[in-house]
């Protein structure tokens, strides 16, 4: 896939991730009814910025539970993945256009059941002296529930811009931190990708994560 202009590294530029909208004009006085269902919708509004907007610590979120681990869902009765179900990996690196390159994080069910997974893992890359970059998450693919029979994988593409050892703006990351949706316990894999551009202050950084896909 090409890469999108609008997650190129745009140092001069500060504001919100695309997608994000502005907070909204307070309405005017409503009805009971219409108030209490705007209120509710308003709420719900405000945890979806949240969830993309904020990027906590991989160990300490991924993507918004859905359903109970082992519980039933209202599509299938397919429970969510715990992390205990699941096996992360890192796909071989490929490079893209320019100095872009591309891997994608697996996770594969290694229970005996079928489970889901939806939306993003949380993502940090770590240096040696324990330095903590929590990747941006891109909206180029559209989140959507995949259920994983026994054995099955979905992958999520970490795209990533590198840089030459040593040199001023390169980020030695020397592990990675990933944590599956809808739970709390990270994996912890050796990052073997070399230093990448330190964007990690930037808006539109060139490197982030895509939403997982089946396969």
């Amino acid at each position: 896939m090409a890469r999108d202009a609008r997650w190129s590294y745009s140092p001069n530029v500060r504001g919100r991730l695309p997608g994000n909208q502005a907070r909204p004009r307070r309405a005017p006085r409503l009805p009971v009814a219409a108030a209490a269902l705007a209120a509710t919708l308003g709420m719900a509004a405000c945890g979806s910025a949240s969830e993309t907007a904020a990027t906590a610590s991989s160990a300490a979120r991924s993507s918004a539970a859905l359903v109970p681990a082992g519980g039933a869902s209202a599509d299938g009765g397919v429970g969510r993945c715990a992390a205990s179900d699941l096996t992360v990996s890192l796909g071989p690196v490929s490079r893209l256009e320019g100095d872009q390159r591309e891997r994608s994080v697996v996770l594969t069910n290694r229970s005996s059941r079928r489970c889901a997974v939806s939306g993003y893992p949380g993502a940090s890359l770590i240096t040696q002296d324990g330095t903590a970059w929590d990747l941006e998450r891109s909206p180029l693919v559209s989140p959507t529930r995949i259920v994983l029979a026994p054995g099955g994988t979905a992958h999520a593409t970490l795209r990533y811009l590198p840089a030459d050892t040593g040199v001023p703006g390169a980020f030695e990351a020397t592990r990675i931190l990933i944590t599956p949706p809808d739970t709390t316990t990270p994996s912890t894999l050796t990052w073997d990708g070399g230093p990448l551009l330190d964007q990690s202050g930037a808006t539109h950084p060139g490197t982030y994560l895509l939403a997982l896909q089946p396969g």
